[in-house]
């Protein structure tokens, strides 16, 4: 296999290129802003949205869920060189990193939140007390994701690892995520349900929407269409095409695991 070095090089000066912005906060020159510890422009109250969003119940989306500093806060965080050895190597333009386990796929044991990072267990806290996710119980496990910019994830569904209820941050870049019947392994071109993720917004799925597959086009413009259910809140129509941030996008998925020995609850 020949090695693209043209293109990793572009790759990675792109990445360092963002997360040297992110250092530099605001202005050029400035000095760096202190470690996340407490949220600056963030709601901490509880916040209403329909949970029912395009007919798929159980679907829901909320658009500025963080503050734009406490965005950059937390991206930085998830950057900082102190944790480079959590993520893994890239594969298909997208590298992860695994928050409270060994992967998404084992079930939560004691100990797995020993190492979870205060600024992680902040936003877990935000998420609860907001009722951001379906139930009221704290999410046991995140999984980052950086991706490059035309990169995305097929479609997929979650497993029976999780209970039905996640909640996935988006930072940095914008993206399309779109939802397709379960049984449906090779997508059709018209999804059930779609909604563009807006950087700082937040989407949930629980119940029906939980056990749709979903997934994010490789493509560096997204394509808007009838299935686009927060379409009209975002100011968007049908048609519409959204260049992704060539800086790529990062996302956070909050789950809670079902732990090791005891039955999904109901």
């Amino acid at each position: 296999m020949t090695m693209d070095f043209k293109s990793l090089l572009a790759s990675e000066r792109a990445r360092a290129k963002a997360k040297r912005e992110l250092v530099a906060g605001e202005g050029e020159g400035e000095a760096p802003p202190p470690a996340f510890a407490s949220f600056v422009d963030t709601p901490t109250t509880s916040c209403s949205f329909s949970r029912d969003l395009g007919f798929v119940r159980g679907l829901a989306y909320k658009k500025e869920f963080l503050g734009e500093s406490d965005a950059r806060a937390v991206e930085r965080a998830l950057l900082d060189d102190s944790y480079a050895m959590w993520w893994t190597a890239k594969s298909d333009g997208r590298r992860v990193m695994n928050v409270g386990g060994v992967s998404p796929s084992t079930l939560f044991r004691d100990g797995d939140e020993a190492n979870v990072p205060k600024f992680i267990n902040l936003l877990i806290e935000l998420l609860r007390d907001r009722h951001a996710m379906a139930s009221s119980a704290k999410a046991n496990y995140v999984l980052v994701n950086e991706y490059e910019c035309g990169s995305g994830v097929d479609a997929h569904s979650d497993g029976d690892a999780y209970e039905d209820d996640v909640a996935i941050i988006t930072l940095r870049g914008g993206a399309l995520i779109e939802f397709w019947p379960e049984n449906d392994e090779t997508p059709s071109i018209s999804p059930v349900a779609s909604l563009y993720l807006e950087p700082r917004s937040l989407v949930a799925y629980s119940r029906d929407a939980y056990r749709l597959r979903h997934g994010i086009r490789k493509t560096e413009i997204d394509v808007v269409d009838a299935t686009c259910a927060n379409a009209e809140e975002l100011g968007l129509k049908v048609g519409d095409r959204i260049e992704r941030n060539p800086n790529g996008r990062v996302s956070m998925v909050f789950v809670r695991k079902r732990r090791a020995g005891v039955e999904l609850s109901a």
